[in-house]
């Protein structure tokens, strides 16, 4: 079956649902309607759509087909006139069925074999949900270490929640120029994180660093620039956004590390914020690799453990990969962080969507969006939390990254061209006063 384009909207008392289906016999539609769910089939088309309130029939609802654009509208009637539905927007939360929503919520797997019987859902989907909420109030500087005991040779996890291996077995042998593990299939977090560590100090440059810093009237409007707010402030999703997002696979995830995920988020933010800021708002043809560069959660697999970390290694990569190499440049992208995570999931999603886009339109480098983007696209939709992501942008307001936690020595750096350049302005000044002109008399001797 063919699952259609569609759309979704509400206002006070209804909500009405646009499916896009060409070619079928007006004969071959049904529509059925059971508390929160709409199922629509239409052959060779089939949709089931989950609300988070219940709609009924009555004199108000009906379907409609516009043959000439092969639209249907639905119009179904809130059980509860008045009652606002959230997020009819995140159209791959409206395709997960009852049992995935309950799975995601609880954040437990279903069993291989049930055993018929055993299991009380008598509470409903509300108490599951309710119950999801529990264990969210994160310690943002507390790490989660992971059990390296289960980890075995040839069996490496990587990418979003840690559930991939074989997606790298070949990376060396493509033009993989992201990806710095070395054998990414045989490692372990502990090895890839050294690695990273051991690759950022071996790329940081002292006289890029010291250039950027002295000569950086290229850089300060970059930093000056103003954070577009057209995702933070346009809630609706364009129709390529809402087509991507039907085509996201269809998968319940089953996080066991919430807050590594969000960290993992943030890094991946910064990385997007940085490239964006660094060319005055626009991507280029060269942002895929550099957002890769940048994000330690792309080219080293990592998985964070605390958001001070998270914020470090941010910094060393934005210090070490960049073509502009500025610690205020650094400091403002993770400012653009906090903003986009005080305006919750949705100005998020928006970013992951781009991200995607960017990614997906890669020869080589759209493997990150079958390893981490796809699945942060689905995960923002039905698993992130808005009152997580507020405790996230209040910890970032207030999280400062020192000089020193970079490991670079960068006040030494930064006190040594000062110095160079107070030394270099002596000099010219000395020499101006030497080579002051030599006056004409005023009465020449002949």
């Amino acid at each position: 079956m063919i699952l259609p384009k569609f759309s979704v909207r509400q206002d006070n008392d209804r909500v009405y649902v646009t499916i896009h289906v060409a070619h079928v016999r007006t004969t071959s539609i049904e529509l059925d309607i059971d508390g929160d769910q709409l199922k629509f089939s239409a052959s060779p088309y089939y949709l089931r759509l989950t609300f988070p309130g219940k709609v009924v029939e009555d004199e108000d609802s009906n379907a409609k087909f516009d043959a000439g654009t092969g639209d249907i509208l639905v119009t179904l009637s809130k059980q509860t006139p008045g009652e606002h539905f959230e997020n009819l927007d995140l159209l791959t939360s409206l395709l997960a069925t009852r049992r995935e929503q309950a799975n995601v919520a609880t954040n437990v797997a279903r069993p291989l074999i049930e055993e018929i019987g055993t299991v009380d859902n008598s509470g409903g989907i509300d108490e599951l949900l309710e119950r999801a909420r529990i264990d969210e109030d994160f310690d943002w500087e507390m790490p989660q270490q992971l059990d390296l005991g289960e980890l075995q040779v040839g069996s490496a996890k990587y990418g979003f929640n840690q559930q991939y291996t074989g997606y790298l077995t070949h990376v060396h042998s493509t033009a993989n120029e992201i990806n710095e593990v070395v054998d990414p299939d045989h490692s372990t977090p502990d090895s890839r994180r050294q690695h990273r560590i051991a690759c950022e100090n071996a790329k940081f440059d002292q006289e890029y660093y010291m250039e950027n810093y002295l000569n950086d009237e290229d850089i300060q409007p970059l930093i000056k620039h103003p954070l577009s707010t057209d995702t933070l402030l346009d809630p609706e999703f364009t129709a390529t956004e809402q087509q991507t997002m039907v085509n996201l696979p269809s998968k319940t995830l089953l996080i066991s590390n919430k807050q590594a995920v969000y960290l993992g988020m943030v890094d991946l933010l910064f990385a997007y914020s940085l490239e964006l800021r660094s060319h005055l708002g626009e991507l280029t043809i060269e942002s895929a690799w550099a957002i890769g560069a940048v994000s330690s959660t792309l080219s080293n697999l990592e998985q964070f453990s605390t958001l001070r970390e998270t914020c470090v290694a941010s910094y060393r990569r934005g210090l070490a990969y960049t073509l502009y190499r500025h610690w205020d440049l650094c400091e403002r992208a993770m400012d653009d962080v906090r903003v986009i995570c005080q305006n919750g999931r949705r100005a998020i999603l928006k970013v992951f969507l781009d991200l995607k886009r960017v990614f997906d339109e890669h020869d080589v480098y759209y493997v990150y969006s079958k390893l981490f983007l796809d699945d942060y696209c689905v995960w923002l939709q039905v698993g992130a939390s808005d009152e997580v992501l507020k405790s996230l942008a209040d910890k970032l307001a207030h999280i400062e990254v020192e000089q020193e936690e970079v490991e670079w020595d960068l006040d030494a750096l930064e006190d040594r061209v000062l110095m160079s350049s107070d030394s270099e302005a002596e000099e010219e000044e000395k020499e101006e006063e030497q080579e002051e002109p030599t006056r004409r008399p005023l009465i020449e001797m002949l």
